[in-house]
C-alpha cells in the first residue's frame, strides 16, 4: 500500500511539474520574443564585454541565443564565468610582465606592485561608466539592416599609461625601493585621476525585422577602450 501511495504522489509531482513547464513555454517564448531597440542592444554589448555585469551577460545570451543558433552557432555569445576568470588571471599574468621589463635581480621585490598596478588598470577597465545615447536611423543595403549607435564612456584620465610608464620606469635605472615605489605611484593614478570622456560608435546589424540586432565584432570596438588606459 505504502509502494502504491509513493507511486502515486510521484505520479502526481511529475504532472504537476510537467503542467508547471508547460504553462511557463508561453512566458518563456514571450521573453525571446521580446524586442529590444538599437540602443538597448548596444548597452547589452557594453556592459557585457567592458563591465562584465552578470545581468547583462544573461540578458544577451537570451536575446541573442534564437538567432545564434539559427546560425549554427553556439547558443551562449558570452560566458559570465569565463569573463570573470579573464580579470582574476589578468593581475598576475600581466603583473608578470611587468616585472619582467626590470632587471632579473629585482623581479621577485617588485612583482607585489606590478600585479598590484594590474588590478588598478582592470579595475578602472571594468568600471568605465559608458551609456548608449542614440541610434542614427536605420539604413537598409542588400537586405541588411543596420544602426550606427553612438555611445559614450567616463574613463580615468591617467598622465601615461601603464605599459609606457613601467617602461620608462625599468629604464631609469631605478633601485629596488624606487622601482617599487614607482610602481606603486603609476597604480595609484588609476584611482586618482579625473575622469575623460572616451566617444565612439557601435554597429549593429540584421538581416530582416524578426532577427536579433548583433554584432559579430563588438570587442573590435570596445578594445580601443584600452588605448585611453
Amino acid at each position: 500500500m505504502h509502494q502504491t501511495v509513493a507511486t502515486s504522489r510521484t505520479a502526481l509531482l511529475a504532472a504537476a511539474l510537467a503542467a508547471a513547464m508547460a504553462l511557463a513555454q508561453p512566458a518563456i517564448a514571450a521573453e525571446t520574443a521580446v524586442e529590444l531597440a538599437p540602443v538597448d542592444v548596444a548597452n547589452l554589448y557594453i556592459k557585457t564585454i567592458i563591465n562584465h555585469d552578470e545581468a547583462s551577460v544573461a540578458q544577451l545570451n537570451a536575446y541573442l541565443r534564437p538567432t545564434r543558433l539559427a546560425g549554427q552557432q553556439s547558443a551562449e555569445y558570452a560566458s559570465y564565468s569565463g569573463l570573470k576568470e579573464t580579470d582574476a588571471i589578468f593581475p598576475a599574468k600581466t603583473g608578470k610582465l611587468i616585472a619582467d621589463l626590470f632587471p632579473a635581480a629585482m623581479r621577485a621585490a617588485v612583482t607585489p606592485a606590478a600585479e598590484q598596478l594590474a588590478a588598478n588598470v582592470i579595475a578602472a577597465m571594468n568600471g568605465a561608466a559608458c551609456q548608449a545615447t542614440k541610434a542614427a536611423p536605420v539604413t537598409v543595403e542588400n537586405g541588411m539592416q543596420t544602426a550606427a549607435v553612438s555611445f559614450e564612456c567616463q574613463v580615468v584620465k591617467v598622465p601615461v599609461a601603464w605599459a609606457p610608464a613601467a617602461q620608462q620606469l625599468a629604464k631609469s635605472g631605478c633601485k629596488v625601493e624606487q622601482c617599487k615605489a614607482g610602481l606603486q605611484k603609476i597604480a595609484a593614478t588609476y584611482t586618482s585621476s579625473p575622469k575623460q570622456t572616451w566617444r565612439a560608435v557601435f554597429a549593429v546589424s540584421r538581416e530582416k525585422n524578426s532577427e536579433a540586432w548583433r554584432n559579430d565584432f563588438a570587442r573590435e570596438t570596445f578594445d580601443e577602450i584600452w588605448e585611453y588606459l
